[in-house]
């Protein structure tokens, strides 16, 4: 277990994680029942923020509650797998969402224009790739896509994982 600074600790210019403290607060924060005094930091963002000497100490709050957010986002999406706004889990599944009714991802029917019509969702845009008459030309032309965008991709993400 970490110990704590000493309040008493003069930690003005003292850097912490993603915060630099500037000065002590006339603020506190509550811990239980009691009170705590806070310091005045400056977060790498430019944000003003004021921290518990405590929680100074822990890595995972010592940025402003902009920059928590904003990292918490980011854990979550690379826990899920995501690189560059595209889960690559998703483009190596085969599995189809429950709401698919033609069988083939990426294809669905266009009841207004009664045409097949393939797309295909990478790096969080959705590109479309032509409405067809027939459902094979539908699939043609998002496996085409497939291989454009996400084969290349998938090489380049193999490569970078070889080399790291």
């Amino acid at each position: 277990m970490s110990r704590a600074l000493p309040t008493k600790e003069d930690l003005v210019g003292r850097r912490f994680g993603k915060l630099e403290v500037i000065g002590r607060s006339d603020k506190r924060g509550p811990r239980g029942e009691r009170t705590v005094p806070l310091w005045e930091c400056r977060c790498e963002c430019g944000n003003i923020t004021y921290k518990a000497t405590d929680t100074l100490t822990n890595p995972e709050f010592s940025m402003c509650n902009d920059c928590v957010g904003k990292y918490a986002g980011q854990k979550m999406r690379e826990k899920a797998g995501y690189v560059d706004g595209t889960q690559i889990s998703r483009i190596t599944s085969t599995k189809l969402i429950s709401t698919n009714t033609s069988g083939c991802r990426g294809v669905y029917f266009d009841k207004r224009s009664g045409l097949w019509r393939a797309r295909l969702k990478f790096k969080g845009k959705l590109m479309n790739f032509g409405s067809y008459k027939n459902f094979e030309d539908a699939v043609k032309a998002r496996k085409a896509a497939e291989q454009e965008y996400y084969g290349e991709y998938l090489k380049e993400d193999i490569s970078n994982a070889n080399t790291q």
